[in-house]
């Protein structure tokens, strides 16, 4: 069903006083309102004014790995297998590769887990981890294959989105409760009640949807296209809050924007381009607040594609990491507009192997994360110490995992206490490893066998650990 948008919608809540931006939550526009914002690259961009007291002389090349080099980063020694684990629960509800998941857990021991598939299908999943009890449904309207699903941040819906630009929200069951499960035991018991139903279908917008983020305070979500456009929605009403533009769609080597977040305090868009930029966006306007492109400005960045980027949630949590199909890593302060540190992953020189495929931080109770984990199309994972605010910006690489037999795909860290720290791994061979990353050649401590082609994403929430491959298949391990 499809509601009108009203005149009354209620503004995001206001941000704490000591937020360090200047702007609050974007305006609501009607979806007739929306205008396409054009940037120009070519000319300078005004800087707003911003409180950088952050001490921003944090100036710092990776540790024996400085841009323009053509060393290689460690190796490592050959991996040695850990203990392997099989999957506990299998999903086979899919007929594609499995693109993108979501995992949320709405009560302790139960989990909905959303999926997007090549099969031109999102899935929806719910899974009990005490009774071993799980339950697929397909959430139908999609006509091309599905990149992108995410959980809004209270959980109540969930976006959908396709090659084609179907973009559909499905809101949670009024009862708020998860459905009781099938038994395994019993098959042909009735279904149990639908937990998510389709709210609304978008009108058409952008094409070719890449990714999907929501707000962090707020029912407002934002995609990326192909196009080279960003659209923000509200999700209550289903209208065109702003649409950004900027990013080249197409530069000859693939373009569209490849991947965007919104920042941790809500007042900055962030993404990135096919075409080799980084944008800061203000979402109340539908400006740029920074562009960050190789040579603009004398700025250090990627030659090639962004690829992927993460925002530091620990003690620095203005910084963010930016990677590159070059094999380039950007540390970028979002207040300063400044690139503040650069790297290689790889060596550019490897050519199509150099690509950074991920990029994550490590969790606040793992060194307050301030520490970057990167995996690449080399089948490396590379564990760098940041430091802190305008402290010690070594970027020393502290701890290197080889995977011999195929490029990491996705990773997450494991949520930990004491002095663990612990990274999963998705790989090109259909294996994900749990590597312990404090010693300089990172041990294998477990390996997760069952998938029989690529690992493409994966998630980890509490101690439930869930991947998607080109198989067809989900994988459910406790961990």
């Amino acid at each position: 069903m499809e509601s009108e948008p009203t005149n009354n919608d209620p503004p995001l809540p206001e941000p704490s006083d000591d937020d360090d931006l200047v702007d609050t939550a974007p305006v609501f526009l009607q979806e007739n309102e929306a205008e396409e914002v054009q940037v120009d690259d070519s000319a300078p961009i005004e800087d707003e004014e911003m409180d950088t007291n952050m001490d921003t002389n944090m100036d710092m090349e990776f540790e024996g790995v400085a841009p323009g080099s053509s060393d290689q980063m460690l190796e490592g020694a050959e991996e040695e297998e850990g203990e392997v684990a099989l999957p506990t629960l299998t999903l086979d509800g899919h007929r594609g590769p499995v693109y993108a998941m979501s995992l949320v857990s709405p009560s302790p021991g139960a989990y909905y887990l959303a999926t997007g598939s090549g099969d031109d299908t999102a899935g929806l999943s719910s899974i009990d981890t005490a009774t071993g009890a799980t339950k697929f449904e397909t959430l139908p309207g999609h006509s091309e294959s599905v990149a992108a699903v995410a959980f809004s941040k209270d959980q109540t819906l969930v976006a959908s989105c396709d090659y084609a630009g179907t973009i559909s929200l499905w809101m949670k069951a009024s009862d708020g409760l998860p459905p009781p499960p099938a038994s395994p035991s019993t098959p042909d018991s009735p279904a149990a009640p639908t937990t998510y139903k389709l709210d609304r279908t978008l009108p058409p917008g952008p094409t070719d949807v890449e990714w999907v983020a929501w707000h962090p305070l707020g029912n407002v979500f934002s995609v990326g296209s192909t196009d080279g456009t960003v659209w923000m929605y509200l999700a209550k009403t289903g209208a065109v809050m702003q649409v950004f533009a900027g990013h080249d769609p197409d530069n000859g080597d693939g373009g569209g924007v490849t991947c965007g977040a919104f920042s941790n305090c809500g007042k900055n868009l962030l993404t990135g381009g096919g075409e080799g930029s980084f944008r800061i966006w203000n979402p109340k306007n539908g400006l740029a607040r920074h562009v960050f492109k190789d040579g603009q400005d004398n700025c250090q960045f990627t030659k090639g594609q962004v690829t992927c980027f993460h925002q530091n949630l620990g003690a620095s949590k203005d910084i963010v990491a930016v990677g590159g199909n070059d094999g380039f890593v950007a540390l970028v302060h979002i207040p300063s507009k400044k690139t503040v540190g650069s790297g290689l992953h790889h060596s550019p020189e490897a050519g199509e192997t150099s690509s950074v495929e991920c990029l994550r931080f490590s969790p606040v109770n793992v060194v307050n994360g301030n520490l970057l984990a990167s995996g690449g199309v080399d089948g490396n994972l590379k564990v760098f110490e940041i430091g802190v605010g305008g402290g010690n910006q070594s970027g020393l690489l502290r701890s290197t995992a080889s995977h011999k037999s195929g490029g990491v795909t996705c990773l997450r860290w494991k949520e930990t206490t004491g002095l663990d720290r612990a990274v999963y791994t998705g790989c090109a061979d259909g294996k994900i490893r749990l590597w312990d990353v404090r010693p300089s050649t990172a041990l294998v401590l477990k390996v997760f066998k069952g998938h029989e082609d690529m690992v493409l994403c994966l998630d980890v929430l509490d101690n439930v650990l869930v991947s998607g491959s080109d198989d067809h298949k989900i994988h459910v391990w406790a961990v």
